[in-house]
């Protein structure tokens, strides 16, 4: 592209239309995406740039006029199944009846607490979750789940330690007796239950936790014992009040000699961490012999949930409360196992936390929602500095757009391993199980990294209104700030995605992967969206290059290339979803599939965007071609904008948040805010 070149904008097939703008912007028929979308090609005109001052404002697209906010809805909620819808419905309608769940704010830690509880007894007393559907039902478990972080992030979060954690590992890793004996009184709330993996000198570091359980044959127990105060289980939430079983992990040892009596002066054989179902409180709340807990005190957020410090002091563990469904100690003390290695049985203990992962995941997506809904709904109203509403902007529009985009693409990939989660038990198992892993991992770590910056950005565009708790962004932000960390630390969890990643890929694979890098540099057009899966993935595979270049000694040194194929890689799997997704809305509707072909656009463009430096540090897309990418992007924001942001609300509407957890103020008509009626 030369200096002189300029743009014209193009529809599909290349037809000039007769408004200049600020971009070559060309609309090309996109195989990969079934759909059109934005591309940026040189066009000569009278050799003179582009003059931006005097551009025009590029010409809408048609599903402006015809897209129907309740069919994208629809469309969006189409994954979960009718019965799950009814689920839903029905726990909305609950929610919306009952007082209980009116948005409060400015609680004491206390007060807090007791309406957390007060929320979850009643979704325990309406009966519309259950624990073994965690395996039975899934796609009903999760959507019951979501329900709640609809209404309230900190009763989601005390109902995942309870239904998804306690009652979840028991449903995956316990044998129908322990379902049959737990599982009915954690479900109607007759056991309050937590999780106790976490410990103050071990968090992600499982593996190596320090609390132990000797089986003692005599007694047909194990002595669960916290050797140190490092060994104590921290951040245990629901423990520090309310919780009366815990599932707690802890090193297995069994005799060597199954006739020594003598538990002091016994040599013990290391088996792993195991799961033992511990009560901590008796029925009446009191804590039981042996345990002590302490209160961790008030958060940054997330007050209504108890989290607690347990230490167990030689506590007795029937035998039959481990957890055996893949392992089982013998009432002689014998050990027997359906893994071969302590590693592979590792796997199985912690496969509980795939789900939670999920939940934690889906449950950020929903919360940018939440807040793109306000900031833009609040935008397109809120005039400054004249009558332009702050929504027509760039610089808000900007902020605001492609994290709309992204948030869809979030939605779209976490359906998509919702939907992979339930089909584990097909021929294709094995394959699936890998995929499950990586995206687990992957998207939980990119949709809670998304959270921050999106909540911060919708924050910023209310101005001082977004500070203001009744405006609900600033206390989502606060409740949820704990996602990037909990449930798997995000930087460690993206370096599972990577080792996965290249555990999968042959040698003759990965061999191709570093000659193909070493060869001569593939040039992009950066601008043209034929190319935008080409580039995401090219980039992929660079950065596995480098990996493979360096060798497995050198991976702690390259963590920050190490975090960077990841991302790469959920990139490239993210647009490849969306597109068949976009295929799949132009079946239904070809307003509906154009809309989410340009959201896809802004998505894509938006990642080669985002790593524009690579792609020139590595020569594989031209400066000038790369300068081009960014006024995609400005006019990309103007399409998903619309006359009077008519197209930006409609997209946000799209959404599918229930209208009655949208609270903001600011959301419904702003100027009458705290105005005497």
């Amino acid at each position: 592209m030369g200096a002189d070149d300029s743009m014209v904008v193009m529809h599909a097939g290349g037809q000039r239309t007769k408004d200049a703008v600020r971009a070559n912007i060309v609309l090309t028929k996109n195989v990969a995406s079934t759909g059109q979308s934005l591309a940026v090609v040189p066009s000569p005109v009278h050799g003179k740039r582009p003059d931006v001052k005097s551009a025009k404002v590029a010409p809408q697209p048609g599903w402006h006029a015809q897209l129907e906010a309740e069919n994208l809805r629809k469309f969006m909620r189409e994954y979960m199944g009718r019965d799950s819808q009814e689920l839903q419905d029905a726990m909305f309608r609950m929610m919306r009846e009952d007082d209980a769940f009116r948005p409060r704010y400015g609680m004491s830690m206390h007060t807090a607490r007791e309406l957390t509880y007060e929320r979850l007894c009643k979704v325990a007393a309406g009966g519309f979750i259950r624990c073994a559907d965690v395996v039975q039902n899934p796609q009903r478990f999760m959507a019951g789940m979501q329900s709640l972080h609809f209404a309230d992030y900190t009763l989601s979060i005390k109902a995942g330690v309870h239904y998804t954690l306690c009652g979840g590992t028991i449903a995956k890793l316990g044998t129908p007796a322990q379902q049959q004996r737990f599982l009915p009184k954690l479900d109607s709330l007759e056991l309050p239950g937590c999780y106790g993996m976490t410990e103050l000198g071990h968090g992600s570091n499982v593996m190596a936790i320090e609390t132990t359980a000797k089986y003692d044959a005599t007694t047909q127990s194990f002595d669960l014992h916290t050797p140190s105060n490092l060994a104590s289980k921290f951040w245990i939430g629901g423990s520090a009040q309310h919780g009366k079983l815990c599932a707690v992990f802890a090193q297995l040892y069994t005799p060597k000699q199954l006739d020594n009596a003598d538990l002091k002066h016994a040599e013990w054989e290391w088996r792993g961490p195991h799961v033992f179902l511990v009560r901590i409180r008796d029925d009446d709340g009191v804590l039981m012999p042996n345990v002590r807990i302490r209160d961790c005190g008030s958060k940054m957020g997330l007050q209504g949930v108890d989290n607690g410090q347990i230490w167990f002091d030689h506590v007795k563990v029937p035998r039959e409360d481990m957890l055996d469904r893949f392992s089982q100690v013998h009432p002689d003390g014998s050990f027997h196992s359906a893994f071969k290695s302590v590693n592979q049985l590792f796997g199985a203990m912690v496969g509980g936390l795939t789900t939670g992962r999920l939940l934690i995941a889906w449950a950020a997506v929903d919360a940018c929602k939440i807040g793109l809904i306000v900031a833009i709904r609040y935008g397109a109203k809120r005039k400054q500095f004249g009558e332009k509403p702050i929504m027509e902007y760039i610089t808000h529009q900007r902020r605001l757009l492609p994290a709309l985009a992204k948030s869809y693409a979030l939605e779209l990939g976490l359906q998509y391993l919702g939907s992979l989660m339930m089909n584990v038990s097909s021929s294709k198992a094995q394959t699936s199980a890998k995929e499950v892993h990586v995206l687990s991992c992957g998207l939980k770590a990119m949709a809670t990294w998304h959270r921050t910056r999106t909540l911060q950005d919708c924050r910023e565009c209310c101005g001082g209104m977004g500070f203001l708790s009744a405006n609900q962004i600033g206390q989502i932000m606060t409740d949820m700030n704990v996602d990037t960390t909990f449930e798997g630390d995000n930087t460690v969890l993206m370096q599972q995605v990577v080792k996965a990643l290249l555990g999968a890929t042959s040698k003759t694979e990965l061999a191709q992967i570093e000659a193909e890098q070493n060869g001569s540099a593939r040039s992009f057009n950066a601008t043209d969206s034929s190319q935008w899966h080409a580039m995401l993935s090219w980039r992929e595979r660079a950065l596995l290059a480098d990996l493979v270049r360096a060798g497995s000694a050198a991976f702690d040194a390259k963590l920050d290339v190490v975090l960077a194929a990841a991302e790469a890689h959920l990139e490239r799997r993210l647009l490849e979803i969306f597109q068949s997704s976009v295929a799949q809305a132009r079946s239904k509707d070809a307003a509906l599939g154009a809309a989410l072909a340009d959201v896809c656009a802004m998505f894509a463009l938006s990642c080669v965007e985002a790593h524009l430096s690579d792609y020139l540090a590595r020569e594989a897309t031209a400066p000038r071609t790369a300068q081009a990418v960014s006024t995609a992007v400005n006019v990309m924001c103007e399409r998903l904008t619309g006359v009077d942001s008519r197209a930006a609300l409609a997209l946000s509407a799209g959404f599918g948040i229930p209208e009655q957890f949208i609270t903001a103020p600011i959301s419904k008509d702003w100027t009458r805010m705290n105005a005497k009626l």
